[in-house]
């Protein structure tokens, strides 16, 4: 995937992070590895690999957060991987 590309992903899953955390409650851990890398979708200078572990991280913390609600509230379908 082209860097330009990756920016495009890590800024589309930035703002499904924000949905999630808006909407539902998340684990305070969920996102810690992802804000501890310190590369956000704006961060141009940042290399393509930078962005890419960010996004590796970043849909780890959403699985995470989805695995608990489905948790909390088992009437919900479980998402098919």
């Amino acid at each position: 995937m082209r860097k330009q590309e990756l920016l495009h992903v890590h800024q589309l899953l930035s703002l499904v992070r924000r949905d999630i955390e808006t909407g539902e409650s998340v684990p305070p851990d969920a996102f810690t590895a992802y804000d501890a890398l310190g590369v956000s979708p704006n961060a141009c200078n940042r290399n393509k690999r930078d962005h890419e572990a960010a996004i590796h991280r970043l849909l780890a913390g959403i699985e995470t957060a989805i695995e608990a609600r489905t948790e909390d509230d088992p009437s919900d379908p479980p998402l098919v991987h």
